[in-house]
């Protein structure tokens, strides 16, 4: 379908963004779009689509922000790796173009939700691609687990990986986790540094609870919880978190051309020649 209001968000901090999110706004306009210039996520009332001038940084705020009002994402580019995007910025005309006109495609992506469990209270969060647990002084601790209440062997070692099937080429990737097709519907735990040669990633059904629950020997230690690695959330003692698939999907608009396996292979070396 074709969007007729659009916000184009960029980072105020990386400077080379904003002409670019200018040009995408004024490229829009050409098209007859009502247009936003944003560089913050809090109001959103009204618009139909937002574009993500950045990297896969700001596509991770983009997602979160924008899933629970069901408003599609489109990712340009401008960044480093940009896994995430839908475009490169050389190609800005072009995905505009397709934007306003409705040529793009729609793909829903999995979010994953994290409650934290204390005796006092319970917070949520969500993430696109991983919630991280870990030492909060890289000493490695256990971690109790269950899944849909049975119980499961404990991890030890640096912490564990939690991603959804987008987060799967991200972190947990780069721990050794498997890379796993957008649209299969799973939960990955990809152990940190196990201190064990018997401790392998798990796929889990997206559809079930799984329970961790943080054991440090000494009472002085602590750990973390870290959404998409951009907010992280200190765990008291006695904290249970439970995950399981977010509520609500995350709507990535994307060039027809730009499929799953040809960004693999573009931007991760995947299939490549090694020599």
């Amino acid at each position: 379908m074709p969007f007729k209001h659009i916000a184009v968000f960029y980072n105020e901090h990386k400077s080379h963004n904003q002409p670019l999110a200018q040009q995408a706004a004024a490229l829009l306009r050409a098209n007859q779009a009502q247009v936003d210039l944003i560089s913050s996520l809090d109001h959103l009332e009204g618009v139909e689509a937002v574009i993500s001038m950045g990297g896969d940084g700001t596509m991770l705020r983009c997602a979160r922000a924008c899933a629970p009002l069901n408003i599609p994402v489109m990712g340009i580019n401008c960044g480093t790796l940009g896994f995430l995007a839908a475009a490169e910025k050389e190609e800005l005309q072009t995905a505009m173009q397709m934007l306003v006109t409705g040529q793009c495609v729609s793909h829903k992506r999995l979010l994953l939700q994290a409650t934290v469990r204390t005796p006092k209270h319970n917070q949520t969060f969500i993430a696109f691609n991983d919630f991280v647990l870990h030492s909060s002084n890289m000493r490695a601790f256990f971690i109790n687990a269950s899944f849909n209440g049975v119980e499961m062997p404990p991890y030890f070692g640096d912490g564990v990986i939690i991603s959804s099937p987008t987060g799967s080429t991200a972190y947990s990737l780069a721990a050794g986790g498997p890379i796993v097709e957008p649209n299969v519907e799973v939960m990955l735990v990809t152990p940190i540094c196990p201190h064990s040669l018997n401790q392998r990633p798990m796929v889990l059904c997206a559809d079930g609870t799984l329970s961790l629950r943080p054991s440090f020997k000494n009472k002085a230690d602590s750990s973390l919880l870290s959404i998409d690695g951009q907010e992280h959330i200190a765990l008291a003692a006695d904290t249970e978190i439970v995950l399981s698939r977010a509520p609500y999907n995350v709507e990535l608009l994307t060039l027809p051309q730009r499929g799953f396996f040809s960004v693999l292979h573009k931007k991760l070396s995947w299939g490549k020649e090694l020599c």
